[in-house]
C-alpha cells in the first residue's frame, strides 16, 4: 500500500504517518521543510502547498516514483492572523487549506485510480458550523459562502481569520462531495477530527488567552485522539466503498446545510479548477 499524507510534520500528521507506516504502508510524508521520521518506509517530500507551482512539482515527484497510490490524506492546514495573498492573488487560508489539497488530489487522481480501490480523506473542521471562537449564547454562526471569484473570497472588508479558515475548509468539503459523485474506484470522504491541542490552536488562540494556553490545550483532545478519527476514515475496512460522507470524529454526521447546495458545489469545483488549471 502506498499512502500520501500532507501536513505530515504536524502534531496529528506525525501520528498518522507513524500508524500507516506501522501497518506496513510506504508513506509519502509531505512537509513544508525537511523533517525526520522514525520508520524506514517513510519517504519525505517537501512542498509549499500555498504555491500551485510547488504542488505541481510535488505531484510530478510522487507519480514519477509511484505508479499507483492507495490513500491520500489531505491533512495540511494553516491559520493566519492577518490577511495575506499568494502569488496567484488568493487569500492564504483558501490557498493552503483548500486549493493546495484540491490541486494535489486532481493531479494524483490517475495514480489513485491505478491503485483502486483507493481513498481520499479530507481533514476539515467543525468551525464550518460555528465561526464564533468564544461560544457565548446558544445560536451558532455557520460560515457563509457567496458565489464570487475565489480571489475575492475572504476579502479585506471585515476579514476575520477564524471565519476565513472555516470558509476554506467548507470549500474543501464541498469539492470533495462533487468529486465523490463523479469518481468510481476512489472514495472521497471528509472528517472533522475534533479540536486537538496542536500548534494550529496556538495560532488561533486570541491574545488574551495566550497566558492560559497550556491549560486550555490540556482540556482539548490529544493529537493522538484527533489522529485516530482520521485514521479510521482512512483505513477502516467497514468503510470500504463508502464515499461522499462527512464524519464528525468517528460518527457519520450531517455537514452544514449550505454544503449540500448542488449549484454551489459546482461553482466551488469550477472556480477551483479554473485557478489550479
Amino acid at each position: 500500500m502506498i499512502s500520501v499524507v500532507t501536513g505530515a510534520a504536524g502534531g496529528m500528521g506525525r501520528i498518522i504517518v507513524r500508524e500507516l507506516a506501522r501497518r506496513g504502508d510506504t508513506v509519502v510524508a509531505v512537509t513544508r521543510s525537511v523533517a525526520q521520521f522514525e520508520h524506514e518506509n517513510v519517504e519525505v517530500m517537501t512542498a509549499d502547498l500555498s504555491s500551485l507551482d510547488d504542488v505541481r512539482r510535488l505531484a510530478a515527484q510522487i507519480t514519477a516514483r509511484h505508479g499507483a497510490l492507495h490513500l491520500l490524506v489531505n491533512n495540511a492546514g494553516a491559520h493566519f492572523r492577518d490577511r495575506v495573498v499568494n502569488a496567484d492573488g488568493v487569500e492564504m487560508h483558501i490557498a493552503v487549506n483548500h486549493l493546495g489539497g484540491f490541486a494535489l488530489t486532481n493531479l494524483l487522481l490517475p495514480t489513485l485510480l491505478a491503485g483502486a480501490p483507493a481513498r481520499v480523506v479530507n481533514v476539515v473542521s467543525a468551525a464550518m458550523t460555528d465561526t464564533r471562537q468564544m461560544k457565548i449564547g446558544r445560536h451558532p454562526r455557520p460560515v457563509t459562502l457567496e458565489p464570487t471569484p475565489l480571489t475575492d473570497l475572504n476579502g479585506e472588508a471585515g476579514f476575520e481569520p477564524f471565519t476565513a479558515y472555516a470558509r476554506a475548509k467548507l470549500l474543501t468539503l464541498m469539492a470533495g462531495y462533487r468529486l465523490a459523485e463523479t469518481t468510481t474506484g476512489v472514495t472521497v470522504n471528509a472528517v472533522n477530527p475534533g479540536v486537538a491541542g496542536t500548534k494550529i490552536v496556538d495560532d488561533m488562540m486570541p491574545a488574551f488567552m495566550k497566558p492560559f494556553g497550556a491549560m486550555v490545550k490540556r482540556s482539548m483532545l490529544t493529537p493522538e485522539q484527533g489522529a485516530d478519527a482520521i485514521l479510521r476514515v482512512a483505513t477502516d475496512p467497514d468503510l470500504e466503498g463508502v464515499t461522499g460522507r462527512y464524519f464528525d470524529r468517528e460518527t457519520e454526521a450531517r455537514s452544514p446545510e449550505i454544503s449540500y447546495d448542488r449549484a454551489l458545489q459546482e461553482w466551488v469545483w469550477t472556480s477551483s479548477a479554473t485557478i489550479t488549471g
